[in-house]
């Protein structure tokens, strides 16, 4: 029988049952009202048979009432039990059918408002790293199943605790207990449960490895209230996820410090590009004669009170301030200005991820070649780690845009991180940049050399350049030679240096330049 005429006849028959006990309870009372209405003591009214009929109608009324007495009990018993699954499922998320937020903040404060001074309490903030290539690679329904394994990871894992989906892909675990909770208790239940994340999630025909950023919170140590303690495990989540993902972090008191200070360093970073004091600085890339073939581009900033700040600082501070975009037209259109005091060669630009994803990319990007004259041929756009990382068809059809307005296309780091063979066939490109990490292990591990000269043998089927980067030795330079390397970068050929240290005339760096430029201004 079907849901919806399950409910038909679940609501008739209660309707019927309910009218059965109000028709009998008025015919029971028309009934006892004729009777003794009609009832003559004096002439001896009550004759046998008539007293019989009178008890036999009262009897079928009463049976008739008790019966629908029970259907209508039953019905209300039936009621009250989906009422309560009802609520049971309001409770809980649809889809991983743990705590929903609402019910999981509810308790958590309640516990923790209720909280004796012998109870101790440790939240978990888990977030499931890059899950949103998981969506842009497999689908969202490989999403919502690697979601579905990570809740239940989490519950076989703390089979007492609370365990809620606080929304996306972030999970909370609250647990109880008599006993303080220490930091290395707290870990090692963490490591746990990464574990059980390692034993990776079956989609289909494929099994992917899940893993997870968790921030720690313990009460009373890090706040006695809800609201303190959810604060201080989400900043020592952003710790994890600033330290690498795929580990656990316990909140610290100098995180405040550190968030307020990356706070500072977002607005004197927006401060140092309103007044341009960052600069680009410009780095050789060769052909296996030592000829200049082009320039990589690297953005600079020389701060006036904290000295020289890394790229590795301040370029993952714009990341997570969503500045990134602003940052990439600014290197674009500083490029684009100094390419008439460079020499005739291309030029190299990152672009990352979050650029890829803006909607007017192309157009932005085509506008400032048209504001500085600039043929868009000159221009190679590095697609780093993190555009490989998330690559999917949308991201590949962006790129293949910028590539048919006439930029080169070059994937940056390959090998290092997720990066796989699979993005050679998924993304657009015309140079591949072997990352240092292999060419400094050529000739030294056998997986390495297979790796190079598998890139390579497909590069060249494929009629694109491999550049071989971290050249720092000549060594470094006959081994990525041999392996195949046609192109190649380096502190051998030069480091970082910026504009006015270039010679526009120079094109021959095989005379190890490194040592010529030790009087230029070295980025």
């Amino acid at each position: 029988m079907s849901r919806k005429l399950q409910k038909r006849w679940f609501d008739w028959s209660t309707e019927v049952s309910f009218s059965a006990i109000v028709f009998g309870l008025f015919a029971l009372v028309v009934v006892f009202e004729f009777f003794f209405r009609n009832a003559d003591y004096t002439y001896e009214f009550f004759t046998k048979n008539f007293d019989a009929a009178i008890i036999g109608a009262l009897s079928l009324v009463i049976i008739y009432l008790a019966i629908a007495h029970v259907d209508l009990r039953g019905k209300i018993r039936t009621l009250g039990r989906r009422y309560h699954n009802l609520l049971a499922q309001s409770e809980r998320d649809v889809l991983t059918n743990v705590l929903n937020r609402e019910t999981f903040v509810s308790e958590a404060k309640q516990a923790l408002e209720a909280r004796a001074k012998s109870r101790f309490f440790a939240l978990f903030l888990v977030d499931v790293d890059h899950f949103k290539q998981v969506n842009d690679t497999h689908g969202h329904p490989s999403g919502d199943r690697v979601l579905i394994f990570v809740a239940e990871t989490l519950r076989a894992h703390f089979p007492s605790a609370r365990v809620g989906r606080l929304g996306g892909d972030e999970f909370a675990v609250l647990i109880e207990h008599s006993d303080p909770i220490t930091a290395k208790w707290a870990h090692e239940a963490c490591s746990k449960f990464a574990a059980g994340l390692a034993a990776k999630v079956d989609i289909g025909a494929q099994r992917i490895s899940v893993s997870s950023s968790i921030g720690i919170a313990l009460a009373p140590d890090h706040g006695k209230t809800w609201s303190s303690l959810v604060i201080n495990a989400d900043m020592a989540l952003y710790a994890s996820k600033k330290g690498g993902r795929a580990c656990s972090t316990l909140f610290e008191e100098n995180m405040l410090t550190d968030i307020r200070n990356e706070k500072a360093l977002v607005r004197e970073l927006r401060a140092a590009m309103l007044l341009r004091h960052l600069r680009v600085a410009y780095q050789p890339i060769v052909d296996v004669n030592g000829r200049l073939i082009g320039f990589e581009a690297l953005l600079r900033w020389r701060h006036a009170l904290r000295g020289v700040i890394p790229p590795d600082v301040f370029i993952p501070v714009a990341e997570r301030a969503l500045m990134i975009g602003e940052i990439g037209n600014y290197v674009l259109r500083q490029v684009c200005e100094d390419l008439p005091r460079l020499p005739d060669v291309k030029v190299s630009v990152n672009l990352s991820a979050n650029q890829i994803a803006m909607p007017a990319l192309q157009e932005k990007m085509l506008s400032i070649l048209a504001e500085t004259g600039t043929d868009p041929r000159r221009i190679v756009l590095e697609i780093t780690e993190s555009a490989s990382l998330a690559a999917n068809e949308r991201i590949a059809s962006q790129i293949s845009a910028l590539q048919d307005a006439g930029f080169r296309i070059a994937l940056d780091d390959f090998g290092m991180g997720y990066s796989e063979f699979n993005q050679l066939r998924a993304l657009p490109y015309d140079v591949i940049k072997i990352d240092k990490s292999y060419i400094c292990a050529l000739g030294t591990d056998h997986v390495t050399d297979v790796f190079v000269s598998a890139v390579v043998e497909i590069a060249r089927r494929s009629g694109k350049n491999v550049v071989a980067e971290g050249i720092e030795t000549e060594d470094d330079l006959l081994r990525a030679n041999a392996a195949g390397c046609d192109r190649f970068q380096g502190y051998y050929f030069g480091k970082p240096v910026f504009l006015e240290s270039i010679a526009r005339e120079r094109l021959d760096y095989s005379n190890k330049p490194a040592a010529d430029a030790e009087n230029s201004r070295v980025a």
